[in-house]
């Protein structure tokens, strides 16, 4: 009986303990438009490797070196999204759905939603002001960390977070539009990888 006891409390030690290693992921931040170019939604979205089992707060990582940071974007609801749905959905935008359809690495998918507006660092304004004009569709997308990071952060021009060993490499192809990110938590790759949208 007490060999038992002792397994469960190892078992729930080293659960939590992985449960306690921030969660890597994207950040999706599209516009979905229709006929004339009309704006039909604005959307959020969290791809994931893990299944999240708590509310969640990520900051993206547009840049690892020197570190640039995102704060923030949450996801509430848990229950995961269905890809094949929300591409049904939103069909009549084919530059969203080729876009969707090119992330790759990822198990689940969540709606996002802003952090409270006096939580948002400078890089989070700029990007949600986008949001004021209709005619604006700027897409934003970058990899994410579940992770409150700001200006402190910034100014260490790295990602450390505490005790947890993390970076993260971003790669770019020089003959197709794929940006590559990995993630490298306590010496655990993750790999996301997704189009990147043409500059004008």
């Amino acid at each position: 009986m007490k060999i038992w006891a002792a397994i469960l409390a190892l078992t729930a030690v080293t659960g939590a303990q992985a449960q306690n290693e921030p969660i890597v992921g994207l950040w999706e931040k599209l516009t979905v438009g229709g006929p004339g170019g009309a704006l039909i939604a604005r959307t959020n979205y969290i791809f994931t490797k893990t299944r999240l089992d708590q509310e969640t707060v990520f900051s993206a990582v547009p840049d690892a070196n020197p570190l640039s940071v995102v704060c923030c974007v949450k996801v509430k609801n848990l229950t995961p999204l269905d890809l094949k749905a929300v591409l049904a959905k939103y069909q009549m935008d084919e530059e969203f759905v080729a876009h969707m359809k090119s992330i790759k690495g990822t198990n689940f998918m969540y709606e996002a939603v802003p952090v409270p507006k006096a939580e948002w660092n400078g890089l989070m304004t700029t990007i949600m002001d986008i949001d004021k004009n209709d005619d604006d569709h700027s897409p934003y997308n970058a990899p994410a960390i579940s992770a409150r990071l700001g200006d402190k952060d910034e100014k260490l021009r790295k990602l450390e977070l505490g005790p947890t060993k993390t970076k993260l490499k971003i790669t770019y192809g020089k003959k197709d539009n794929k940006a590559v990110y990995e993630f490298t938590i306590n010496n655990k790759k993750t790999v996301f990888s997704e189009d990147t949208f043409p500059t004008e």
